[in-house]
């Protein structure tokens, strides 16, 4: 990999906050899209205030958590199941808290998101980056996850779904794009009639990622320059969708 990238490789005026970070070190955390990217738009749905108690569910390697706790002086429990041979575990999203100077505010746990070891009512706030789609569908983890936060806490998700309803057959390169994990795409109004099916929160905001289609080639066109792409060349596909169904869906919420 060429470690020589220039330093405003992912400058964008929409995330003023994300451009304060290596990009180097963003490529070598990424598991996906653009983490902070992701987590910016999210949080721009939060209210998030120094000493809060938040949850960062499913986080990889960290890079979401490093972020939260320096851009907003969170306590973030860091949690992931770590089912990732060895690729992104507790200890390096402790190296990464450690390396921002953040360790006070990380704590690394190694967890399912559907058994977690904490008390109910623990969080002021739940934040799931790319990654809610693999657990969250089950129509009883919203009512499990919401045990962990208090009466009027946030949880958000967002998650890669389709930019558009979708009428017919799903066209084939879509098909050929998500290959296994084509069950983990849904619609903005799937997503959001299932947070309010059981009255559990009140919806603050459901909507998608202008131009995240875009977005996403934009990275990947970076990870493959290069040479980190563990997905293999997939711009050809962004590129020919140009965001009719490939985007991000972002949904935050109030516990009731």
């Amino acid at each position: 990999m060429d470690n020589k990238i220039n330093p405003d490789i992912f400058y964008s005026e929409r995330f003023s906050r994300s451009n304060k970070y290596d990009p180097m070190w963003i490529i070598k955390n990424e598991m996906g899209p653009h983490p902070l990217w992701l987590t910016e738009f999210l949080v721009q749905s939060f209210d998030l205030k120094p000493g809060m108690c938040v949850l960062d569910l499913a986080c990889g390697k960290g890079a979401t958590s490093v972020f939260l706790a320096r851009e907003f002086g969170v306590q973030v429990y860091a949690v992931d199941f770590d089912e990732w041979e060895g690729w992104a575990t507790a200890d390096i999203r402790w190296n990464n808290a450690k390396e921002h100077g953040v360790d006070n505010l990380v704590i690394p746990i190694k967890a399912d998101a559907c058994k977690l070891p904490f008390a109910e009512g623990f969080f002021d706030a739940i934040i799931c980056v790319d990654a809610y789609m693999y657990f969250g569908q089950d129509e009883a983890y919203l009512e499990n996850i919401l045990k962990f936060l208090r009466s009027g806490g946030q949880i958000g998700m967002i998650v890669p779904g389709y930019a558009k309803e979708v009428t017919g057959d799903i066209p084939d390169y879509i098909k050929e794009f998500l290959g296994d994990e084509l069950w983990t795409w849904q619609t903005l109004s799937w997503w959001k009639n299932l947070w309010e099916k059981d009255g559990l929160v009140s919806i603050d905001t459901a909507d998608t990622l202008p131009g995240g289609c875009d977005l996403w080639l934009r990275f990947d066109e970076v990870l493959l320059a290069h040479g980190l792409h563990h997905w293999g060349d997939e711009t050809d596909i962004f590129k020919m969708d140009k965001g009719e169904y490939i985007g991000f869906i972002r949904l935050a919420a109030t516990k009731k």
